[in-house]
């Protein structure tokens, strides 16, 4: 039986989030003052007053430079996650064409995606309706499970992007070709810093893209699922409420 809204589960599941907040901002803070502090010394040791040692050991402090930016970009990306599960920022809703959503991911990944050697495509069914959404939110969301998708999907793959009308809701699917994950993977892959057991692909990441895609998908009434492909792959769904007020925006757009 379901434990009831207001349960002591539901009150300490709150309390451990707030917990993880505090402690990812905390320890993100502590650690941005130094990294900054030491990427400034490294590009005052690489400057033409220190030309001396650019020669002699620049490729030593430019490796050291890029790994204190990988640092950085690790430890921004845990305050960024913190910010998340706080929500201090309310949806910010617009009307937007699910055509114009599924654009902007289109114009933002094609690229990468056919530069890689991917079969890319993105298209939005019925792509005029109108849905109101948080379009900041979405994109972020969209970006995590297409990032994903490319990144594990080996050259000659595909990546197959889909937006589409759904009764009272709009849907985006992002479907891939790559090494496919087990039920308990696509079930644990939320949760915040677990890694799946690709070390074959050298796949980067922190674990967290998803974990702030779900979160993120709940603030705007969304969820968020993945499952194994029974062809071989991933099927990533996001699913969000279209919004009763579309119907009225639909009926004023046909009469003009």
């Amino acid at each position: 039986m379901d434990a009831p809204l207001g349960s002591a589960d539901e009150s300490a599941a709150r309390f451990d989030q707030r917990e993880l907040h505090d402690l990812l901002r905390g320890l993100s803070g502590e650690l941005c003052r130094p990294l900054a502090s030491m990427r400034m010394g490294f590009d005052l040791l690489m400057s033409d007053e220190a030309s001396a040692l650019a020669v002699s050991r620049g490729g030593h402090v430019d490796t050291l430079r890029g790994l204190c930016d990988e640092l950085l970009r690790l430890t921004r990306s845990y305050l960024d996650y913190a910010e998340v599960l706080r929500a201090s920022r309310a949806p910010s809703l617009g009307a937007y064409s699910l055509g114009a959503l599924v654009g902007e991911v289109d114009r933002g990944f094609a690229t990468d995606a056919r530069r890689k050697g991917l079969d890319w495509s993105a298209e939005a069914v019925d792509d005029g309706a109108l849905v109101v959404t948080d379009a900041a939110r979405w994109q972020r969301i969209a970006g995590a499970l297409v990032s994903n998708a490319i990144k594990f999907t080996p050259p000659g793959g595909r990546v197959q992007v889909v937006g589409r009308i759904e009764a009272d809701r709009f849907s985006l699917a992002v479907l891939d070709d790559g090494p496919g994950m087990s039920l308990e993977e696509a079930r644990r892959v939320f949760e915040p810093f677990y890694r799946l057991a690709r070390d074959e692909y050298a796949v980067e990441g922190n674990g967290l893209g998803l974990s702030i895609a779900r979160e993120l998908a709940g603030q705007i009434g969304g969820r968020v699922e993945l499952a194994p492909r029974a062809e071989g792959g991933v099927a990533a769904l996001a699913a969000f409420p279209r919004s009763a007020a579309v119907d009225r925006l639909d009926r004023g757009r046909d009469k003009s």
